[in-house]
């Protein structure tokens, strides 16, 4: 008798433990896939992708590749809510269901942030969000109000190394050194700037000044 009393409760553990195991086996094998892109059917590289399931409390996560693409392998069945976000973009969620075997696909089109937008891919300012540079066109402009002239030199000069096509910042840089009273430096920034320019009648005219003695 003791020996049945010990055995029975192992055996009934393992016959409950047993559809478990199957059940969360089978549970694991739902692919989805998706893509991700702007309102002109470009991809968006590098977004982020994050999958909840509430009824298993999971949570995964990823980025899409250089073609916009991303994929999860071994969801549990269910509806899984999918959240993206990328900086510059209005963030998007959509839900899918995962049945298992056999793979799923979910498309998104992000709107540009209009607050926040994207960076430019091309032009003069290539890669550098519009915020992020007049922040620091800002900061610069700050700094030579207050009077502190050769921080506002390094910050004009930071933001130009990051677009050196904005030459017109040279003669912000002029103007500085000119209220430290260098004018040989200030001669150099004004003349820094191309004659074609749209800053460039402004230099020229100061370079005009500087020369003639015209105290600026």
């Amino acid at each position: 008798m003791p020996r049945f009393a010990v055995t029975v409760p192992v055996l009934v553990v393992v016959s409950l433990l047993l559809p478990s195991f199957a059940a969360v086996a089978t549970a694991q094998t739902g692919v989805i896939t998706g893509a991700v892109r702007d309102v002109e059917g470009e991809p968006l590289v590098g977004a982020e992708v994050v999958g909840e399931n509430t009824e298993w409390q999971r949570r995964v996560e990823t980025t899409t590749n250089d073609a916009g693409r991303f994929s999860f392998i071994g969801l549990q069945r269910g509806r899984w809510l999918f959240l993206i976000r990328q900086r510059g973009y209005e963030p998007v969620q959509g839900f899918a269901n995962v049945r298992g075997a056999g793979t799923g696909r979910v498309n998104f089109v992000m709107e540009t942030d209009p607050l926040h937008p994207p960076a430019p891919s091309t032009g003069v300012l290539a890669n550098l969000r519009g915020d992020e540079l007049q922040e620091a066109l800002d900061a610069a402009d700050r700094l030579y109000d207050s009077g502190d002239y050769d921080a506002a030199i390094d910050a004009y000069e930071a933001v130009l190394a990051s677009v050196p096509r904005l030459t017109g910042l040279h003669v912000q840089i002029g103007h500085a050194y000119l209220a430290k009273n260098d004018t040989d430096s200030a001669l150099a920034a004004y003349r820094a700037v191309p004659a074609g320019d749209s800053a460039g009648m402004e230099a020229q005219g100061a370079i005009e000044a500087l020369l003639a003695g015209v105290d600026r």
